[in-house]
């Protein structure tokens, strides 16, 4: 049953609380960022930064854009991956202060492990857990994305 508000400034609260309580749960609840940290000896920035160029090569710029942090702090992230072989740098052919990031074999091979390691902790999950649950999860964190994609073109 959906629940209903009376105004916007409920739904607005319903929504806020909600964040906070996600965001205070999430990193020992939900996923162990921690443990991948500290397995993959990588800041989650640069696991992020994986995750975004494994479907699309994008511009120094768009990563910016999406993880909200300036292009000069980008720079040493992309350095970071570069030096390990998870990623290169593609110039523009017509512009070329436009830069952009591509996935290579390694970085796809380490986030085929990270991934590996994620489902690693959900299987960790309490067993009162039931396929059903974790089906509603995966649906609903879908929907986030999909809502943060809007939000984030806007």
């Amino acid at each position: 049953m959906t629940k209903r508000w009376q105004n916007d400034a409920e739904l607005l609260d319903s929504v806020s609380s909600h964040l906070l309580g996600v965001m205070s749960m999430f990193p020992k609840r939900l996923l162990r960022v921690d443990e991948l940290i500290h397995r993959f000896s990588m800041p989650l920035s640069q696991m992020q930064i994986l995750a975004m160029v494994e479907t699309e090569t994008l511009s120094i710029g768009q990563i910016s854009t999406r993880m909200g942090i300036a292009k000069p702090n980008i720079t040493p992230l992309v350095d970071a991956l570069i030096a390990r072989g998870f990623v290169r740098r593609i110039r523009n052919g017509e512009d070329r202060r436009v830069v952009r990031v591509e996935l290579m074999p390694e970085g796809k091979e380490c986030l085929g492990g990270i991934r590996g390691a994620i489902a690693e902790q959900i299987r960790r999950w309490p067993e009162g857990l039931t396929r059903r649950e974790i089906e509603r999860l995966d649906g609903r964190l879908a929907d986030i994305l999909d809502l943060m994609n809007l939000i984030g073109e806007s």
